[in-house]
């Protein structure tokens, strides 16, 4: 089963709290209060955070490689835009499109490369000042696979099925310093009703 396969079928059965999965947003609201363009979430999945964020008076773009996602996400909020996208490639936005970019869970699946790809590409997309806000798997995450499994690069693993990258402190400033100044912080969430430790990152387009 590829990757996409494999979330299209997660999502057809995919049940989820939205209070749980989008809450970690409200801290950000106030910096997020200034965005003038659309807030463009990156790996949507059924839209938790987009939700959040329409219910406080932001435009969103949903984005999202699974049909399935989409069409759940659609089914229920017709007046959240939904694009279809693979952020492993080029995103298909002109250069300082968004003030926000949010990505929740979404940039820890890649190899080293694709990796610092999408780094660069969210830094282009974003205006000048523009933020990045995001939630990755920490390296202290092992009850969703940190250090398990099949090590495919350093901090990076096949693991339950599918490649799964996991950040340490380090790591986080490698990639996220791509996109500008990095602030970030571990922190703990639940996950299928597991303890999920993650990394809460805002990082800032700096020139």
């Amino acid at each position: 089963m590829d990757f996409q396969e494999y979330w299209d079928k997660s999502f057809e059965i995919y049940s989820v709290n939205k209070e749980e999965y989008s809450q970690w947003l409200v801290k950000y609201i106030n910096i997020i209060k200034n965005c003038k363009t659309s807030v463009l979430d990156l790996g949507c999945g059924v839209g938790c955070d987009s939700i959040l964020l329409t219910e406080n008076g932001f435009d969103v773009i949903a984005c999202d490689f699974s049909k399935t996602a989409l069409g759940r996400l659609n089914r229920d909020n017709k007046n959240i835009k939904t694009l279809l996208l693979d952020i492993s490639k080029p995103l298909p936005f002109e250069n300082n499109s968004f003030d926000v970019v949010v990505a929740d869970l979404s940039l820890h699946y890649f190899d080293e490369q694709t990796t610092k790809n999408i780094m660069q590409e969210i830094k282009r997309i974003l205006t000048q000042n523009g933020i990045l806000i995001a939630r990755v798997n920490s390296m202290q995450d092992f009850n969703h696979g940190a250090g398990q499994g099949e090590k495919l690069e350093e901090n990076y693993y096949f693991v339950k099925g599918y490649k799964k990258r996991f950040f340490d402190r380090n790591e986080i400033e490698k990639y996220f310093s791509i996109v500008g100044n990095v602030d970030a912080q571990e922190t703990e969430m639940l996950r299928n009703k597991n303890s999920k430790i993650v990394w809460e990152v805002v990082a800032k387009k700096d020139k």
